[in-house]
């Protein structure tokens, strides 16, 4: 058994307790049904603080969702509740028992109850808890923000004029059962003694993810392995139907807490967590954790033992799923004293005095966790740069969002303390791999100006780097922001808007990515109006890429059984590079293991996929998606490659390795006849067998490969990360100089 205690450095301080004598009037809304996390923490809440405060209640009147489930069954004794109409005349109503009941705090949870009550005057101060994020302008009409989880922080913009605290949702902790009541449940369950339980808890809803759970645990073929899900939702009739056998289905369950001890592994798949009250329950009661890698699991799991993986990846979830049944039945204790009932209400009470006694809302940041100093690398005392990252991005390709990450990761390397966040359609493919705050997009940047001016105007960035994206709305929202402006380009006929008069006068600099031998030099009429546009700045990048130290390489490749220079990887990008190609993975696959059936030389190919199934050829490896500096470990290790037309090639170029190029979009035909007549590459039909026969060939010709590798080195292929890096921290520093 093992004791984990929370990090010292985030633990709350002791917060005072209100003065005796100061009663406050506390009127909590939440206009949701049913009983899920919010709820639970709206009631929890209700339940502290009427021991010292007077507190009421306004729920709608159908509070009970279709099984019949309320908040209200778990309502303790003493607290008034109020009902409004669900639908007409509901903020008419609300304002009228506001008005009545004469309270001193308005408590608002989710957006509907929040939405209303700034609506109305009144005298009573508003807070409002935020339990997902802040999906709607009326938060910021409040008095205070109460942030659950420490990534919600980084979203308050900084033109909010209220208060914000950090206030972690409750957790009430749980007894230890007796053994014969941990047998009881489990057979309530159909699970032995010698059974290994996995649970699940949960609304049983898209977002929550057990459809990969379900995925996962199919997958990892686990001997005398039982899966319980318990909770209700829209997608249960859906999955039950899936189900195969050693899966069961509890529905909504009052005893939750005492399953979890039942449980011998928890797992909580959810796409999108903001904290992850059921990850600190089953951390209670000692269980094992499993969880996607989320905002709120993410923050928990920097103090407590949580084995997470990405969200969305079978594959991954069923390799944790067999470490867990592989180690066997065991218990982990966890100091969980944050969470403490008391102690949420304490900071709750704490603040309510704070936003009562200021004269008037102040602007600030207060967190019940000591807050962490941060020294910007470049300039001591100079304030953290903000960089907002808008790159092109959606369900097919994802050169531009994976470039943008790449110059953000080492951009947080040369500066730790910058505030870096990204712009994403939620749609896009790989977003998941993006590790920083994702400001979501219904569609791709350019095509979603209303969030991006929102973003714009809350965030106040330093630098913005559009990539291959923009509006020129966008760009004069950014200019009047005071922030520094980049537009990342790649062929002439993608960089052509940057050369719009109109864009030369709001853009700073102007990169171009791919080597000259793809984009040529700047033609007449560019250059000719660079001469009208001085402090127009334009940067030639051949390419950018993670850069990656011969230790870590070597290690990764060792972990996954392979040896540099004695494996030819397959790269076929995503389906944006592909507009030939429905399924570029799937043209890859063939080609690679006919190209291994022939050849027997061990062969990677890189899937892009979330999950995949093992290759039934030893020689042949399929990997799921991978991180970028793992691509270039590969690309940099490989004895050839064969790629698309796009990035990845002018990467395996820089590497300086031989390579077989496919054009599988219209635009990379003829870089890929430019690379073809400097003899840097070769190239074949669309076909598997032609793409096979090809890297064969060039397999079998170890001259012609060391051709390749000197012509290649001739050009001079070079990755331009650090200089990228560079030019957006001088951009910050003269912004925040303003340094005309």
């Amino acid at each position: 058994m093992v004791t984990v205690p929370p990090a010292a450095e985030l633990l709350a301080p002791p917060l005072t307790v209100p003065a005796k004598g100061r009663r406050l009037r506390v009127m909590n809304v939440i206009l949701s049904r049913g009983f899920a996390g919010s709820e639970r923490a709206a009631v929890e809440a209700c339940a502290a603080l009427s021991r010292r405060h007077d507190v009421a209640l306004v729920v709608r009147s159908d509070h009970r969702d279709r099984a019949g489930v309320s908040l209200l069954d778990e309502l303790e004794p003493g607290i008034q509740v109020f009902e409004v109409p669900p639908r007409w005349r509901t903020q008419h109503r609300l304002a009228e028992i506001i008005e009545q009941w004469r309270p001193d705090i308005i408590h608002t949870h989710l957006r509907r109850g929040t939405r209303y009550v700034a609506r109305i005057k009144r005298t009573a101060r508003h807070v409002s808890t935020l339990h997902l994020h802040l999906n709607g302008p009326h938060y910021l009409r409040t008095d205070a923000l109460f942030c659950i989880s420490e990534w919600q922080l980084a979203t308050v913009p900084s033109t909010y004029h209220g208060r914000t605290f950090l206030v972690p949702n409750s957790l009430v902790s749980h007894p230890r059962l007796p053994p014969e009541r941990i047998r009881q449940l489990r057979a309530e369950l159909g699970v032995g003694d010698d059974d290994f339980l996995i649970g699940g808890v949960g609304r049983i809803v898209p977002r929550k993810g057990f459809d990969v759970l379900l995925q996962a645990f199919a997958q990892a073929q686990l001997p005398r392995a039982k899966l319980v899900i318990v909770g209700d939702g829209s997608e249960r009739g859906s999955l039950q139907r899936l189900v195969a056998d050693g899966v069961r289905f509890e529905g909504f369950r009052r005893d939750v807490k005492e399953l979890y001890q039942a449980f011998d592994l928890f797992v909580c798949p959810s796409r999108y967590e903001p904290f992850g009250r059921v990850i600190a329950e089953a951390l209670d009661s000692g269980v094992p954790v499993i969880a996607c890698d989320s905002h709120g699991p993410r923050d928990i799991a920097r103090r407590y033992p949580i084995d997470l993986v990405p969200v969305d990846d079978a594959a991954k979830m069923a390799a944790a799923l067999r470490r867990h049944h592989l180690a066997g039945r065991r218990r982990i204790e966890s100091d969980l004293s944050e969470f403490g009932l008391e102690q949420t209400a304490a900071r709750m009470e704490q603040a309510y005095l704070d936003v009562l006694s200021s004269a008037s809302v102040a602007t600030g940041h207060e967190s019940g966790f000591a807050a962490t100093p941060r020294v910007t690398a470049a300039v001591a005392d100079a304030p953290p740069a903000r960089v907002l990252f808008s790159p092109v991005s959606g369900p097919g390709g994802a050169g531009e969002l994976m470039r943008s990450l790449i110059i953000a990761r080492e951009l947080a390397k040369a500066d730790p303390s910058a505030d870096i966040r990204f712009l994403v359609s939620r749609h896009a493919v790989f977003r998941e791999s993006v590790n920083f705050p994702i400001i979501d997009c219904d569609a791709s940047p350019t095509l979603s100006t209303p969030q991006v001016l929102a973003t714009i105007e809350s965030f106040r960035p330093d630098v913005i780097v559009f990539d291959n994206s923009g509006r020129t709305s966008q760009l004069r929202a950014a200019k009047h922001a005071g922030a520094r402006l980049v537009f990342s380009s790649r062929a002439p006929k993608l960089r052509w808007k940057a050369f719009r008069i109109k864009w030369m006068r709001l853009l700073d600099e102007h990169w171009i990515v791919f080597p000259r031998f793809v984009t040529g030099g700047l033609s007449r009429v560019e250059r000719l109006k660079l001469r009208f546009f001085p402090r127009y700045g334009v940067r030639r990048f051949d390419t950018l890429f993670t850069p990656s130290e011969p230790a870590d390489r070597s290690a990764w490749l060792a972990a996954h059984g392979l040896e540099s220079g004695a494996f030819v990887v397959f790269v076929p990008g995503g389906r944006g590079e592909a507009t030939r190609v429905a399924e570029p993975a799937e043209l890859f696959i063939a080609a690679a293991r006919e190209f291994s059936a022939a050849t027997g030389q061990r062969t990677v190919v890189l899937t892009g996929r979330k999950s995949v199934a093992p290759s039934d050829d030893p020689n042949l490896v399929l990997l799921s998606r991978i991180e970028p500096d793992q691509v270039q470990y590969l690309l940099a290790a490989a004895l050839l490659v064969v790629s698309n037309g796009g990035s990845t090639m002018i990467h395996v170029l820089a590497h300086g390795r031989p390579l077989v190029a496919i054009p599988l979009a219209g635009d990379q035909d003829r870089r890929i006849r430019r690379a073809v007549r400097l003899q840097i590459a070769d190239t074949a039909e669309r076909t598997p067998r032609a793409i096979a026969e090809a890297a064969a060939r060039l397999l079998r010709e170890p001259e012609r490969r060391a051709a390749m590798c000197r012509h290649t080195a001739e050009i001079g292929i070079a990755n331009g990360v650090s200089e990228a890096v560079a030019a957006l921290l001088a951009l910050a520093r003269q912004r925040q100089l303003r340094v005309p």
